[in-house]
């Protein structure tokens, strides 16, 4: 029966092991895909097929599934294969060859034992329609060949651009020293602790050079601010102080609002002052002048100190002692006024 063939390639399609009784089995070994780099060829997933002539007991597969594609009984589906195998041994006795279709060939090697050798047939179900394939190799050049390639490509730069490449780096090279010395040296000296940040304000008023007037004064027993207006009637003495010595007084340039005259006493005997405030505009040191005195705070103010700033005073004492006991009392309505020794 020449069917048999068939049915044996047509078991190695489901199953791993398809026996032969008395010849022997076929079986199938599961092959991972293969790239061979010699010959750049590919090689898909397979079953790989090998023959065990020691597998000779029957286990029915074969028979049961010629009897169910012939429709004939198991019996004399034993017959048929029985009868295979007798025409199969008798040919490989004579040097001939037992071809299994899509499976392989049996022979007798020259000790007399069987060989089998296994067709190209992928019975892994999983790989069809995948075939071996060969890709050509990739021809790559080396980094020196493809930087070499990248310069040529490239187009000369002209000399006027070289020229205008070089004259910026130089200007930046002379430009960063002085960027980090402008940034460096007032962070790291005393630069920045003498600047008047208030003179940084844009919308602070600006002081206009004013013509000091001084005016002569008698022995007077009060210390008096002049309230200056337009109407001469209306400026009014304001008793703070008793002074015991002459004062000089300045008398404040007449300005289209009303200002509180500065007043600078060189008593050198009250050298202790009660300072509620300093300011860089003499103006803003005026208005907090009368704003204390609607306090019934008697407030002057009694000059510039070092840095400039017009200091304005609520008191002025010839002992440290009398001044921080009044300054007890004035922190009561003055918070932040502190002692200053002139």
């Amino acid at each position: 029966m020449q069917k048999i063939d068939l049915h044996i390639s047509n078991l190695l399609y489901d199953h791993d092991c398809v026996i032969v009784p008395e010849l022997g089995g076929f079986v199938a070994n599961y092959t991972c895909a293969k790239i061979h780099s010699s010959q750049h060829s590919f090689i898909p997933p397979s079953k790989n097929i090998v023959f065990n002539k020691n597998l000779k007991n029957n286990d029915g597969l074969l028979a049961n599934q010629i009897s169910s594609a012939e429709s004939i009984n198991y019996s004399s589906a034993l017959q048929h294969i029985s009868a295979f195998v007798n025409d199969s041994n008798l040919l490989l006795k004579k040097g001939g060859k037992v071809k299994i279709a899509d499976v392989g060939t049996l022979f007798l090697d020259v000790e007399k034992n069987v060989q089998f050798e296994a067709d190209t047939t992928n019975f892994l179900i999983d790989a069809f329609g995948l075939s071996q394939f060969q890709s050509p190799a990739i021809k790559r050049d080396n980094i020196g060949k493809r930087i070499e390639k990248e310069f040529k490509d490239r187009g000369a730069v002209p000399a006027e651009k070289r020229k205008i490449n070089i004259k910026r780096y130089v200007a930046l090279a002379l430009v960063a020293p002085l960027i980090f010395g402008i940034i460096w040296i007032p962070l790291k000296t005393d630069l920045l602790k003498n600047i008047n940040y208030s003179n940084l304000n844009p919308f602070a008023s600006k002081e206009i050079a004013k013509p000091e007037i001084k005016i002569e004064a008698k022995k007077s027993n009060a210390k008096t601010i002049l309230i200056n207006s337009s109407d001469t009637s209306a400026i009014k003495p304001i008793i703070t102080q008793s002074l015991p010595v002459t004062a000089n007084l300045v008398e404040p340039v007449i300005a289209d609002t009303t200002s509180v005259a500065k007043q600078i006493s060189n008593n050198v005997d009250l050298k202790f002052h009660l300072v509620t405030g300093c300011f860089q505009i003499q103006e803003n040191a005026e208005k907090f002048v009368i704003d204390l005195q609607s306090q019934h705070i008697s407030a002057s103010i009694i000059g510039q100190n070092d840095r400039g700033l017009y200091v304005v005073s609520c008191g002025d004492y010839a002992s440290r002692k009398e001044a921080n006991s009044e300054l007890i009392n004035l922190r009561k309505l003055q918070p932040y006024a502190w002692l200053f020794k002139k």
